[in-house]
């Protein structure tokens, strides 16, 4: 799914406009950004769980020159979903 053809679900389930739909959705996106920037976690009840997290430096090895080389520390964001989403996934599963 794009974002436009969700902008235009949104939009159609809630009854409001595209524009209303793509502001409140862009909103949304710019309050779990400046959340997960400030090492915050977000959660949404029944969807998940998302959080950063820190993955520390390591050693890697090229395969093709058997080189090794020291990959920095960085930080990556997670998503744990949550039990409804679970369920959901288990049926689609078991009814296919």
């Amino acid at each position: 799914m794009t974002n436009l053809e969700l902008i235009a679900t949104l939009a159609k389930r809630l009854n409001w406009t595209q524009k209303q739909t793509s502001e409140t959705l862009e909103a949304i996106v710019s309050i779990m950004s400046q959340n997960l920037e400030a090492g915050n976690s977000f959660n949404i009840q029944g969807f998940g769980l998302f959080e950063t997290k820190k993955k520390g430096e390591r050693i890697s090895v090229n395969p093709v020159t058997k080189q090794r080389f020291l990959v920095p520390p960085k930080i990556t964001i997670s998503f744990r979903p949550g039990q409804t989403i679970k369920d959901n996934l288990k049926n689609l599963i078991i009814n296919e």
